[in-house]
């Protein structure tokens, strides 16, 4: 399977970007995440503006190899809410962890907490789980071919598994996200163009690995000035 843009619906290709752009444009107005319920509609867009241009390749070439017309678009919808349980999910288990944290956690020990979740993301980057989970995301057309699932729920349980590979890719990158970030934009959007080089730039793998160097680097200047921390979440 290949993809050509000429192939893809207008429709299917209009709806990805609009979708996009509606979940960054939420994002930069800002919305209260006090409420659990408010956190994971929240979360679910800030997954949407974040992953879904990386993984615009994987759901355009799905579109193109299913049927044609709105059955196929119906089916592709299907990929991308499978897709999105999954990272719905990990939203409802960051929820359930920082309340935990809060409530445990000695205020006056989150530099050391920042700079163990730091060198852990930096670690990740270079173990052969990270390798083999971006291969899957950097490659469409050989995911599609492992692992299609047919029938009415096919569409649906090929998201989830999608979903699992890019959690197995970004999970790291999400956690400094939350904890190094704050969830702020300026993090948001710089976890996004790390994940979109990962995923879609040839020969990504010495840039991966970069970002886990800079990430060591990064726990060591926390260790140092540990003031860091409130400046790196404004």
């Amino acid at each position: 399977m290949s993809l050509s843009l000429r192939s893809v619906p207008v429709v299917t290709a209009a709806g990805l970007a609009l979708l996009t752009i509606a979940a960054w444009a939420a994002l930069i107005v800002g919305t209260p995440m006090t409420d659990p319920m408010t956190f994971l509609a929240a979360w679910t867009v800030m997954m949407v503006a974040m992953m879904l241009p990386s993984s615009a390749p994987m759901f355009l070439l799905y579109r193109v190899s299913v049927i044609d017309g709105p059955r196929g678009e119906i089916r592709t919808l299907a990929f991308g809410a499978g897709y999105l349980v999954v990272w719905s999910l990990v939203g409802a288990i960051v929820l359930l962890a920082q309340r935990v944290l809060d409530a445990v956690l000695d205020p006056g020990l989150r530099p050391l907490g920042v700079a163990a979740v730091l060198v852990a993301a930096g670690a990740y980057q270079f173990t052969p789980l990270k390798a083999t989970c971006l291969r899957a995301c950097q490659t469409p057309a050989d995911f599609l071919v492992r692992h299609w699932r047919g029938g009415a729920l096919g569409p649906l349980r090929l998201g989830v598994d999608h979903g699992l590979y890019c959690l197995g890719c970004c999970w790291a990158l999400m956690a400094v996200l939350v904890v190094a970030g704050g969830m702020g934009l300026a993090w948001v959007a710089l976890i996004a163009l790390i994940v979109l080089v990962e995923k879609l730039a040839p020969r990504a793998t010495w840039f991966s690995r970069a970002v886990g160097v800079a990430f060591v680097l990064g726990a060591f200047a926390v260790i140092l000035r540990p003031e860091l921390v409130t400046q790196m979440a404004m």
